[in-house]
């Protein structure tokens, strides 16, 4: 699937404006959406689109049209973050026209994937249909708002894959799950600063719901520079993806991309269905992280280990893995050793080093 992502609406060339004014700028995208759309579809791929329907600029058709629609406190300007302001999802007329925007759009060409964007808190709260004495109760139906537009929105395109966004991670929750299988966490997508991200995401959701990617580097969030292999091996803990121009990559990297492919191909559904288990938390020891995936019939294990700082004369390190059957007997593919379930979770496997930071490796087990 290629998504397109933010920039594609209204005249928006930065960040200031536009949102709210979900019509195609035809003089980026000549003719709209279809003949790129059409394009994509005939290279075999599906095609998905950025959307942040919460949000409006000051800079906006809409917002010179519906000030009072943006959430503020009655007679006090609002306070901006990122250039925007939020819709009062708790008034219908507000949610009317967030879905016949958004719909459009959709109506318009094979669009079968919609990121959901949701980028900045709500604050100033207060609506003008409220009285004084209720105003409190503009936060949760704010969120009901939400829900009736995202389902109003997928009864009417039934086949249509939405990603909510993380809202700084507060929006990852059962709720929003309700309407889109899988969530964004976070937009610091840096390998090493999503073992963390990710290790508090799994401790409560199916790893199927959580969207990953490998990202460019320099990281745009911390600058940091991890190898293109951690990149794919963290990522693939989650939805797998690439948020990256990989016309602009290292070919060294642009290289891996097919293996990497095959490798999110070949485990995915372990990944989508098995049993996840912690086994090392970098958060906690500041070295190294390590989690297991177990297939329910316990018949193959994925362990993933990033080694985040190497260490000097260091022989090996011991991970005692999980949730394996201990009569049973598990080939390791990479090197071909064969050991006993319950040896592998009681004795554990040497791990050796890897050779400088930021390093991972994946340890795939089958039953013999």
């Amino acid at each position: 699937m290629l998504v397109m992502d933010d920039g594609w609406f209204g005249h928006r060339n930065d960040d200031s404006t536009s949102l709210g004014d979900w019509k195609v700028n035809e003089q980026k995208l000549p003719g709209g959406l279809k003949p790129l759309v059409d394009q994509v579809n005939a290279l075999g791929m599906k095609f998905g689109i950025w959307f942040e329907p919460e949000m409006i600029s000051p800079d906006s058709d809409l917002y010179r049209e519906h000030p009072d629609w943006a959430i503020a406190i009655p007679g006090r300007a609002g306070s901006l973050c990122r250039n925007q302001y939020v819709l009062d999802l708790s008034r219908k007329e507000v949610r009317d026209h967030a879905f016949e925007s958004v719909a459009a759009v959709l109506h318009s060409a094979n669009i079968e994937y919609v990121k959901w964007d949701m980028n900045r808190q709500l604050s100033d709260l207060g609506s003008v249909e409220l009285p004084a004495d209720r105003q409190g109760e503009l936060y949760h139906r704010y969120v009901l708002g939400v829900y009736e537009l995202q389902e109003r929105l997928l009864a009417e395109f039934p086949h249509l894959l939405l990603e909510n966004c993380s809202g700084g991670g507060a929006r990852f929750d059962p709720g929003m799950l309700y309407y889109s299988p899988q969530i964004w966490c976070s937009d610091d997508m840096d390998a090493i600063e999503r073992l963390k991200i990710q290790e508090g995401t799994m401790l409560l959701y199916p790893l199927s719901t959580m969207g990953a990617h490998v990202s460019d580097c320099p990281n745009h969030t911390v600058g940091r520079v991890t190898p293109f292999e951690t990149r794919g091996h963290v990522a693939l803990a989650g939805t797998f993806g690439y948020e990256l121009d990989i016309t602009k990559i290292p070919e060294e990297d642009r290289q891996q991309i097919p293996a990497q492919t095959a490798m999110y191909h070949k485990y995915n559904d372990l990944i989508r269905r098995g049993d996840y288990s912690r086994i090392a938390s970098f958060l906690e020891n500041g070295n190294y992280d390590c989690y297991q995936v177990t297939s329910k019939d316990q018949k193959e294990a994925l362990v993933t280990y990033v080694q985040v700082l190497s260490r000097p004369n260091f022989h090996s390190r011991r991970v005692r893995l999980k949730g394996l059957a201990p009569e049973k007997q598990y080939r390791i593919e990479e090197t071909g050793e064969i050991f006993g379930g319950d040896v592998l979770m009681q004795a554990g496997l040497l791990v050796t080093p890897l050779w400088g930071d930021y390093r991972s490796r994946l340890i795939h087990l089958t039953e013999v």
